[in-house]
């Protein structure tokens, strides 16, 4: 039989140990939003680029950072590249305050 006591510690060290192997995917956010459509303009001052989606005839304004992925043809390339008039598929993520940010930013052409 285990004395009260070390049963205790048996039942901090387990709490403890639980609590120490929490790990952040408990706090994952929501999975990115995607639209698509054609780039009305482009400000590389701000990193912005405004979206008229395909349908609607509300244009969206994305910004973008340096953790931001720019993919062409399956490879990833720089915002340098996105010109107006492509057609292009932004995932993005929506902060209460502020503009959609942009994670990710997909077009093709060619093959």
């Amino acid at each position: 039989m285990i004395p009260r006591r070390l049963s205790k510690w048996i039942g901090l060290v387990a709490v403890i140990a639980i609590y120490s192997t929490a790990t952040t995917s408990w706090a994952n956010s929501a999975r990115s939003r995607e639209k698509c459509g054609l780039i009305q303009s482009i400000d590389r001052e701000h990193r912005a680029l405004t979206l008229l989606p395909s349908k609607s005839d509300k244009a969206l304004t994305f910004v973008w950072n340096k953790q931001t992925r720019f993919i062409h043809n399956s490879k990833f390339d720089s915002a340098d590249s996105v010109k107006e008039g492509m057609r292009l598929r932004v995932y993005y993520h929506s902060p209460f305050f502020g503009k959609p940010f942009a994670t990710k930013v997909v077009w093709e052409n060619g093959k």
